[in-house]
């Protein structure tokens, strides 16, 4: 199974060829637009978001794949989606900035992970993928929504990061960046994951910043299992 992780930086109707080729099986899109459910040929795509050019969407070539009735639409932007026989939640978060909706919308991980928890844990196969606008270096004392306690949570469920587990680099001290500031090679971060529970890595790479940064500010992430 191919699963790709991509901020594109809105238009994906037109950098949707970028990946394409690569034949995935699961695409978690940030940054892209609302489309019809069959806008591509072979998939299912499913779309969150207050922004009809800018918000998260999910595609799967799974027919029979649908969004969760659990659906919180008041979580920005969060999406959970039965495909493959696994459960997955994408993810592009919001953080504080989801208060501008007014009262009751909540864009953090953190939360979110709260709400689905039963629900992810109740799926012998889960993943979760996106652009989670956080890392370690960003934690401050008493931050419930800090990526250290992200990142435990998710181990408590079962999911763990692919990229950290292949490569058994530290949290915050990751050699490749998923976001280059202002489009800048040499402000790289590391904020987008894919986790993963009861998924076989076989390999996870990250996009090289001189083939993506005409398209988006972020690199994808590319993921192949047994």
């Amino acid at each position: 199974m191919k699963i790709i992780s991509w901020n594109c930086n809105l238009k994906f109707a037109k950098k949707f060829e970028a990946i394409e080729g690569f034949k995935p099986d699961i695409c978690f899109i940030q940054e892209c637009e609302d489309l019809p459910i069959d806008f591509f040929p072979g998939y299912q795509y499913f779309w969150t978001g207050r922004n009809d050019k800018k918000g998260l969407g999910i595609l799967t070539k799974d027919k029979t794949a649908s969004v969760n009735e659990n659906h919180n639409a008041k979580l920005i932007n969060f999406l959970p989606v039965n495909s493959h026989g696994m459960n997955l939640l994408g993810i592009w978060a919001y953080n504080h900035r989801a208060a501008r909706f007014g009262s009751g919308f909540n864009g953090n991980t953190i939360d979110a992970i709260d709400f689905y928890r039963s629900w992810l844990k109740g799926s012998d196969q889960a993943l979760t993928a996106g652009d989670f606008n956080n890392s370690v270096i960003w934690d401050k004392p008493n931050n419930r929504n800090n990526f250290v306690e992200i990142n435990s949570e998710l181990n408590k469920i079962g999911l763990k990061s692919a990229y950290h587990t292949l490569t058994d680099e530290i949290f915050g001290e990751e050699t490749k960046g998923t976001l280059f500031h202002t489009k800048k090679e040499s402000k790289k971060y590391h904020i987008d994951y894919i986790y993963t529970k009861a998924l076989d890595c076989e390999k996870l790479e990250i996009g090289l910043y001189a083939d993506w940064i005409k398209l988006s500010d972020h690199t994808p992430l590319f993921f192949n299992s047994h």
